[in-house]
């Protein structure tokens, strides 16, 4: 196979002496630079990638191996890192509200995800798996704990939950631009009053009061500028949506309509399943990677 420009998974496979579906987790995890012509077609690796491996030695122990890893304290920081992103898995991740229009990911995200829009669909990453270690980490964490057998299953779970999450969540971002007739930004347009936070209000407050019958209680301000702003009458400082007093009223209006809308709506419900669901799933994982935390200080 000398001298050739481009490998296939399999001859890549039989180089490096390890299965093809290593090979592929690699390439998905960018650990292996690939590209393929089409969606559909067969990866091509250059030829660049297996003399980056290889480097000064064999290409057998050029490839990630668990002998790499001395004790669970050499991976503590994957450990924590994982279980902090595992443990703040939620429908309120701010990772939901992706940019639709440039497919930048979010800014923050409390469970440390990366969501961006890829052909019309909302990927969700976490910022752990793209540690070119994660590959082999995984895989000792599969060897070692049963429970994490089953967490390339809850990957796909977990996407499709954001999907779910991320299409309500712009639903009401859209009805409440119609409705109210101002934009979401935080830059005004000259006598025109703007959005801020509500269509994330109406989202959250509908899924801490599914089917309760509460209302959202509402205030407006008026700052010395002349201009108002509608605030949650118990947080006076987080900002709804700004304009003139009549665009704050007919604001106040549609924002008390939408929440009970979708205070009801079974998308919401679903959603509050789904949720439930995902923690269940979750609790083994982080279970065991609070062991091998214990184990990794102990080994320190």
């Amino acid at each position: 196979m000398s001298g050739k420009e481009f490998y296939s998974v399999k001859e890549f496979a039989q180089i490096l002496n390890l299965s093809t579906d290593r090979i592929y987790e690699y390439l998905r995890t960018g650990y292996l630079q690939g590209a393929r012509l089409t969606k559909n077609s067969a990866w091509r690796i250059p030829a660049s990638e297996l003399q980056r491996l290889k480097g000064s030695g064999s290409a057998e122990s050029a490839a990630p191996s668990e002998s790499r890893w001395g004790s669970w304290s050499d991976a503590f920081d994957m450990t924590t890192q994982l279980q902090g992103s595992l443990s703040r898995i939620g429908p309120k991740d701010w990772a939901i509200w992706g940019l639709p229009d440039t497919g930048e990911p979010p800014s923050t995200s409390e469970a440390e995800l990366g969501a961006w829009i890829d052909r019309g669909k909302l990927t969700v990453k976490l910022r752990v798996e793209q540690d070119r270690r994660f590959p082999v980490f995984l895989d000792r964490l599969k060897s070692r704990f049963p429970e994490f057998g089953s967490y390339d299953q809850w990957r796909e779970s977990l996407t499709d939950f954001f999907q779910r999450c991320y299409i309500l969540a712009h639903e009401i971002w859209s009805k409440t631009e119609l409705e109210t007739g101002l934009d979401l930004g935080a830059i005004s347009v000259m006598d025109k009053g703007h959005l801020v936070n509500v269509p994330q209000f109406i989202y959250e407050f509908a899924l801490d009061n599914y089917a309760s019958g509460n209302q959202p209680e509402l205030g407006i301000l008026q700052n010395s500028y002349g201009y108002c702003s509608l605030v949650p009458k118990d947080v006076a400082n987080y900002v709804l949506a700004r304009g003139s007093r009549d665009e704050m009223e007919h604001c106040k209006r549609i924002t008390i309509s939408l929440a009970s809308q979708y205070m009801v709506h079974e998308k919401i419900g679903e959603i509050r399943s789904r949720a439930a669901e995902i923690a269940k799933q979750t609790t083994p994982f982080v279970t065991a990677l609070s062991a091998i935390m214990k184990e990794a200080r102990a080994d320190s």
